[in-house]
């Protein structure tokens, strides 16, 4: 599976992000310890939590918006520990600011971190003007050992006089060494003036992803806001086969399956609309269930609070990660400061369920660790460490992430897998498949015909079935059919050649990206790439909320022929840095797809890279994605 891009390398080649819009929670109330607070009015960034719209974009070794000590006020603060020019970032949509502006902050320097090298620099678009030291801006001119203290840096310091807004904030290691732990809390924009917003008329449904039977009927209900008219006009479309729909948004399902669309459109702007998507399918005869497998990352389990995760719609849930060291050991970090405390909840949040917890070993860059810890003379400690981690966290079984497995590494991982099921017979083994290239039919390998018989799912990692190689045209992320010659992937083509290989349809199952590839200069799907330029970013960048917030200034695509979903953006309504011109993702419809094909062809089930970017609401756990999991896939 991907991982988290980490260190300076993050910040050259992922292109600086923009928030997406999420309910989040209001600002503590102010206690005693907030003694010193700015009264004038404040954007706060961080108070307990990070306030929407803002988004965690760091890339450090560590860090947790949620530490519980030392605290400057209310009962969190950030904790990070900072790499080689390592930053905190926290990114927004775009903070309108002026020139008598100031970040404020607290900063804590733990035991031993005073005078600590931290440079604060702004983002504006793809720019990172220099900034300042933060040491000279704080009560005593330097950051303190053991103690908080409040800064403030004057925002004319940090923004070039002709701009008026920015779009993120870095904590910055500024040495070039690793900085001890730091803690700040209480991060805002304290305004010299009270700033104005305009807020314009919106249209909100209340559910805007429904799955019925034939005929079954669903009440849609339309929320206007700023607006004193709040009638709306309801649609459905296919218009004469899509069902019935009445003036108070009474929806009642065609008997004919299929994918439809209900739209409220705003009486007082017919510019403005809300669009849900209706799924319509026959119940799934019992017995004939599918998997629903969930990748949960330890790196972003603040984006899906792991109390949050709804196990109704999953059959197992895969948490990530533990590492694979060349000495045979095992670290069990799961990418978090709260990583192994996470990854108890998440066990015994699922064993409550009924459902299954699965350890993600490895992944992307751990190439290295796997050949030394499943080497001949590693291998028999390497098994006692992966067993001894799923009796410590109380897991059913292990997904095993070698990447790339290189024609040498074959043996040692047909040997490692071996020896885990004499092991342990009745544990669970999943492992990830490579996407398949049409034009290389050969890369679906007989080999791993051997290696299924040992595992209970093999899974396709169908996302970021795209790029801009040479000779290649545009193209989906994950399109289920449709592929040619110069875009030669699909999620079919790539499960069809591996079961011509000779894998078992039942062991085979497909991806569903959470997250969507958005792309600058080109327009959409089937047209010739310029460059890398093109590529604006994907994992990790553009989850489901950051689409959902864009999609409101965009328009919805929908290409029959791939079964791919796809939004785009007119030439005066272009997002995150003011280029972007199309995103491809999965849509609830293009779920519903995948999920009927699933069903019709006889394959295992799909799994989600990764549950948390379909969070849109970390406070109440809103993942409307999953929803649609749930519906394609497991509902009866």
């Amino acid at each position: 599976m991907r991982r988290h891009p980490t260190g300076l390398l993050a910040a050259l080649i992922i292109p600086l992000l923009m928030a997406s819009v999420s309910h989040g929670a209001p600002p503590r109330p102010k206690t005693p310890a907030d003694a010193g607070t700015p009264s004038r009015a404040t954007t706060w960034i961080y108070q307990d939590q990070l306030v929407a719209p803002w988004q965690d974009l760091t890339w450090a070794g560590t860090h947790s918006l949620g530490a519980t000590s030392p605290v400057a006020a209310g009962s969190r603060a950030i904790s990070v520990t900072l790499g080689a020019w390592e930053a905190l970032y926290f990114g927004h949509e775009g903070l309108r600011v002026e020139p008598g502006d100031t970040l404020v902050l607290r900063v804590h320097g733990g035991k031993t971190g005073g005078n600590a090298a931290v440079r604060v620099r702004v983002v504006i678009g793809t720019e990172q003007p220099v900034g300042v030291p933060l040491g000279p801006t704080c009560d005593g001119g330097a950051i303190p050992a053991g103690r908080w203290t409040p800064c403030r840096v004057p925002l004319s310091k940090l923004v070039p006089e002709e701009r008026k807004s920015i779009t993120g904030l870095w904590l910055q290691e500024d040495s070039g060494g690793t900085l001890p732990p730091l803690f700040f809390d209480d991060i805002g924009v304290e305004h010299s003036g009270t700033p104005t917003l305009k807020a314009g008329v919106s249209v909100t449904l209340n559910t805007p992803d429904v799955f019925l039977s034939p005929g079954a009927t669903h009440a849609f209900v339309a929320t206007v806001a700023n607006s004193p008219n709040t009638e709306v006009a309801w649609s459905v479309d296919p218009g004469r086969d899509g069902g019935a729909l009445s003036a108070n948004g009474l929806y009642t399902a065609p008997k004919k399956p299929g994918v439809y669309r209900v739209t409220a459109r705003s009486k007082a702007d017919p510019n403005q609309q809300a669009v849900a998507t209706v799924v319509v399918s026959p119940p799934t005869p019992p017995g004939q269930g599918k998997w629903v497998s969930g990748y949960y990352t330890g790196w972003n389990a603040d984006d899906y609070p792991p109390e949050k995760v709804d196990f109704s719609a999953l059959t197992h849930i895969l948490v990530g990660r533990v590492t694979p060291k060349a000495d045979g050991t095992l670290s069990t970090k799961f990418d978090n400061d709260r990583g192994p405390e996470i990854a108890r909840i998440l066990s015994k949040r699922a064993h409550a369920a009924g459902r299954k917890a699965i350890i993600m070993v490895g992944g992307s860059g751990e190439h290295d660790g796997w050949v030394g810890a499943a080497s001949d003379a590693n291998r028999p400690k390497f098994v006692r460490a992966l067993l001894k981690a799923m009796d410590d966290f109380g897991y059913d079984g292990l997904d095993l992430d070698w990447e790339p497995v290189k024609p040498e590494d074959r043996p040692q991982l047909l040997a490692l897998a071996k020896d885990l099921r004499e092991a342990r017979p009745k544990m669970l083994l999943t492992f990830p498949l490579h996407w398949i290239n049409t034009n290389f039919p050969n890369d679906a390998d007989p080999w791993f015909v051997q290696l299924a018989s040992y595992f209970d799912q093999l899974n396709l990692m169908s996302y970021e079935m795209i790029g801009p190689w040479d000779g290649w045209k545009s193209w989906h992320t994950s399109a289920l059919r449709g592929e040619q010659g110069l875009h030669p992937t699909s999620v079919s083509s790539s499960l069809d050649l591996w079961v011509k290989a000779g894998i078992p349809k039942a062991k085979l199952g497909l991806g569903i990206p959470f997250y969507g590839l958005a792309w600058r200069h080109i327009t959409g799907p089937y047209q010739p790439f310029t460059n890398w330029s093109d590529y604006v970013g994907g994992d990790n960048s553009f989850t489901y909320k950051k689409i959902l917030r864009y999609s409101k200034q965009g328009k919805y695509q929908w290409d029959e022929k791939a079964q791919a979903s796809y939004v785009t953006f007119a030439p005066d309504q272009l997002v995150e840095d003011g280029t972007v011109t199309w995103i491809s993702y999965d849509s609830p419809q293009a779920i519903a797809a995948k999920g009927a094909f699933v069903k019709q062809e006889g394959y295992g089930g799909a799994i989600i890279w990764t549950l948390n970017q379909g969070c849109i609401d970390a406070a109440t756990g809103a993942n409307p994605l999953l929803d649609a999991v749930k519906g394609a896939f497991l509902q009866e």
